[in-house]
């Protein structure tokens, strides 16, 4: 083949080299880009600091800077960027900055993204941008003035406050909820002592909504909410009273200040079902995925969180000082997902999905129990009796699934509370046993049971002291007058005393009689005329009287066991009926101690008690009366101690006068007229308790 024809069909060399060097080199930067675009990666990091203006921080890349996802979390004050499918090849794990605003950059990176964690000196604005391959983080500095820029009148309406209200909590704290118009709207929470300002940032507090809260009834740490605008920024300034603890948390447009006082620390206090003790964190996220946020919060807490494939979409929050487990809480409720924990691991899915896999499981469950096989138990009660046991159960039992298995009417039980369908019970009273068939997890039920019930109970010793004391006082005195006459003796007088003037004795009374029936006499004569003489009788008596009367119930019984003791006298009583003639019945007369004491878990007694004393009283026309003293109580008393439950006190108090009219008006002279009995009867009824636990070293579940 010459020249020509080979140059005609392969070309000249010139032209071959051309083509050649075109081809390869086309190849070359398609593979460079496809390899770009394959490892894209971090090459260096440059902070510098812009005067007047804050701190810049230039991240460089091998290729175009992907948009990262940007959060901010506070306590300490942090910038978190996420760089998906961009790895770093960085021997520093560290870069020091050493400005106003961020002390240093820590980078890491996984098989998915790369991260950087910029630890700011104070939570502040920034701003990104792309120049190049260089990725450009402005930290925008705190002395900067913030000038609303001139935005559009459509973003401004997007933003502000739309309502200010307040609410009180299940727990006694005051929430406030500040509804805004935009999610994004800037939002600043500061606590000044005894105060927490909100401000928002560039928006005013609408006029309607610039007023004094007034909300000190609803006994909550807030007193009053203050709304009114400072320039272009509105202001929200809530006072507190006493000590209390704030947190700041917004779901979307929502945003709650919730004040309340401080937890007590007392173990022993129970605490709320409601109440949060994880680590506090600050979040504030704009329109991030729900699966990065609960890895966020998995990363915080070293717990394992697991979520659904259907768990998807973003949120955006801002939480300051909350704890992790209400914030996880938050979210939860704000995207309608529920979470189930077991152990160290989380489940986070949808409610309806958690619902229906607990439903699945249920039915799992109850297929295993339906099919696993019938075994035969005897248990054995060393203190509570079998057929209390079995009554309990009874009492407590399914009807409907005792009259499907034909148990309702026997001696047996079909329990579907604690026994499976299947499941039947007996007892025996000679040997107090229980006989249990059943599978072995309901079998275990019951011993569970069996063994909170089967306790020995405690015994309390209830001594009780009933006291009646009588104190009596009486004092007479009267005079006698009487006129005697022919007593030649002389020596007595009337009733016989010794008299003297003459030989008289009595003959007429003159109707002057004012001496005391049964006290000391002294009788003389006053004036003797011919056969009559006139006698003066002085008499005079003073009695002192005391008792007292002690009865000492005790009756020993076990804890919550009602118990008495009795002592008395049936005293009887006869009535007549024209149809039954003469009949006699017989009316108590006793003294009583009933109790049903309980023993408290701080070791003391409770005790209902009911005290009785009866005691014969004077005999009247129909019979014998009865004096009843009795007290019925509920007290509290410390093991061993003793308390007064009660008592009465009477004071009773007689002056009686008699005289003889007009001479017994008569100043000095008229005593001579006159008769006076004083009389004073005390009675006081006392009632004393002491109750002891015996058997203190058995310890019982109360």
């Amino acid at each position: 083949m010459n020249n020509s024809t080979r140059d005609f069909i392969f070309g000249d060399g010139n032209t071959m080299n051309s083509l050649f060097r075109q081809f390869s080199m086309g190849a070359i930067a398609f593979a460079v880009v496809q390899t770009a675009n394959a490892q894209l990666s971090i090459t260096n990091i440059v902070p510098m600091e812009v005067p007047g203006q804050g701190t810049e921080i230039r991240v460089m890349f091998n290729g175009i800077p992907p948009q990262p996802a940007a959060y901010q979390l506070e306590q300490p004050s942090r910038l978190v960027l996420d760089f998906e499918k961009a790895q770093q090849k960085l021997q520093q794990k560290v870069v020091p900055v050493a400005t106003k605003e961020a002390n240093s950059v820590d980078v890491s990176s996984d098989d998915q993204r790369s991260r950087l964690t910029v630890n700011l000196a104070n939570s502040g604005a920034f701003t990104t941008r792309v120049e190049g391959n260089t990725f450009i983080l402005k930290i925008n500095s705190a002395e900067t003035a913030v000038k609303p820029k001139n935005t559009p009148v459509q973003q401004q309406l997007a933003k502000g406050v739309s309502n200010i209200g307040f609410q009180r909590g299940m727990d006694g704290e005051g929430q406030i909820v500040i509804d805004l118009l935009g999610k994004d709207t800037p939002v600043d929470v500061q606590q000044s002592g005894s105060k927490i300002i909100v401000r928002t940032i560039g928006n005013k507090i609408p006029t309607h909504l610039a007023r004094r809260l007034n909300v000190n009834d609803f006994a909550t740490p807030v007193s009053t909410i203050d709304s009114h605008n400072d320039g272009t920024n509105g202001v929200i300034t809530i006072q507190a009273t006493g000590g209390y603890e704030y947190m700041a948390y917004q779901a979307e447009n929502k945003l709650t200040i919730s004040l309340k006082r401080p937890i007590d620390q007392n173990a022993a206090k129970p605490r709320s079902a409601t109440s949060y003790t994880g680590q506090k964190l600050s979040l504030d996220f704009q329109d991030i995925e729900v699966r990065r946020v609960l890895q966020l919060l998995a990363d915080f807490t070293n717990i394992n969180i697991v979520a659904a494939d259907n768990v998807s979409g973003s949120i955006s929050l801002r939480l300051k000082d909350v704890p992790w487990d209400q914030a996880l809480d938050i979210i939860l409720k704000a995207k309608n997902l529920d979470m189930r924990r077991t152990g160290n691991v989380i489940w986070v899915a949808p409610v309806e999905e958690l619902i229906k896999f607990e439903d699945n499981q249920a039915k799992a469950i109850a297929q295993s129990i339906k099919l696993a096989p019938i075994q035969t138990e005897y248990i054995v009660l060393h203190y509570a009796k079998a057929a209390d046991i079995l009554k309990l159960l009874e009492d407590s039992r399914d009807s409907k699934g005792a009259e499907s298995n034909g148990t309702s009417g026997g001696g047996s039980l079909a329990l579907e509370s604690l026994l499976s369908a299947r499941g039947s019970v007996v007892s025996d009273s000679r040997t107090n046993t229980l006989i249990i068939n059943d599978t072995a997890v309901n079998i275990d039920k019951v011993r569970k049971m069996i063994d909170l019930l089967d306790v020995a109970v405690k015994q309390v010793m209830v001594e009780a002291r009933v006291v009646t004391a009588d104190t009596t006082f009486a004092r007479e005195l009267g005079i006698n007058w009487n006129l005697q006459r022919g007593n030649p003796s002389l020596a007595l007088g009337p009733n016989g005393s010794t008299v003297w003037g003459g030989d008289f004795s009595p003959k007429f009374d003159l109707g002057v009689e004012l001496g005391t029936a049964s006290a000391g006499s002294f009788s003389f004569g006053l004036l003797k005329i011919s056969d009559y003489m006139l006698n003066l009788e002085l008499t005079a008596m003073q009695s002192d009287g005391h008792g007292e009367v002690l009865s000492a119930p005790k009756v020993l019984t076990g804890d919550k066991q009602k118990a008495y003791i009795l002592r008395g006298d049936q005293i009887p009583y006869q009535t007549w009926s024209a149809e039954s003639g003469v009949t006699t019945t017989f009316v108590d007369a006793n003294l009583k101690l009933e109790v049903t004491p309980s023993i408290t878990p701080d070791g003391k007694v409770q005790m209902a008690l009911k005290i009785e004393k009866d005691t014969l009283g004077e005999l009247t026309l129909a019979g014998y009366a009865i004096k009843t003293n009795e007290l019925e109580t509920n007290v509290l008393v410390g093991d061993g101690e003793t308390v007064v439950l009660g008592g009465i006190f009477d004071d009773a108090k007689s002056n009686t006068y008699r005289k003889v009219p007009f001479l017994g008006d008569i100043p000095v002279v008229g005593n001579l007229f006159k008769s006076n009995v004083k009389t004073n009867l005390q009675s006081e009824l006392l009632i004393f308790v002491t109750p002891r636990i015996v058997n203190d070293s058995v310890s019982r579940n109360h």
